[in-house]
């Protein structure tokens, strides 16, 4: 699949959005890309293990959580989960963690129908987060090759129809 077909696929218009990474502190990128989908108006989950609430949105500590609300269509915290018809995750923590992280979404029952997108921002991923991605079934869903959804987020709306 083309970039700008995974592109297009990470949007949807019943979808929800996470942001793995997500910061209260401005300077950093987690706080940019959870601006953007913010000021886009997307429903979007900022994961952080140690946040209760970033740029007024609820945090959850993990992304696992999320996806088993999805996938039992139970709500989670203040987000609308029950409805959606699944996730795309933006990463921006280092490798390592991003690795460990697509670890731990294998872990949740059909998590091959729930995740829908899964956007390495630059500097979230190295060869072992793709190999990672492969392993786990979910290589034809990754956006990289130093992708950034603040400049390519708005044609993939756009080719979404959002």
């Amino acid at each position: 699949m083309s970039m700008k077909l995974k592109i297009k696929s990470f949007f949807g218009s019943n979808r929800q959005y996470a942001v793995v990474g997500a910061s209260n502190n401005p300077s950093k990128f987690g706080y940019k890309i959870l601006s953007w989908y913010v000021s886009h108006k997307l429903p979007v989950i900022p994961i952080n293990p140690k946040e209760q609430e970033i740029l007024g949105q609820a945090v959850v500590n993990n992304i696992t959580a999320v996806l088993q609300a999805v996938g039992s269509k139970q709500d989670i915290s203040t987000h609308k989960t029950s409805t959606v018809d699944g996730v795309s995750i933006s990463f921006l923590t280092p490798p390592k963690i991003t690795s460990a992280t697509l670890l731990e979404i294998a872990t949740v029952p059909d998590y091959k129908s729930i995740v829908k997108g899964l956007w390495f921002q630059p500097g979230s991923y190295d060869q072992e987060v793709l190999d990672v991605a492969q392993q786990i079934g979910l290589s034809d869903l990754v956006i990289q090759e130093d992708e950034c959804i603040l400049v390519r987020g708005e044609e993939g709306m756009v080719s979404a129809n959002l």
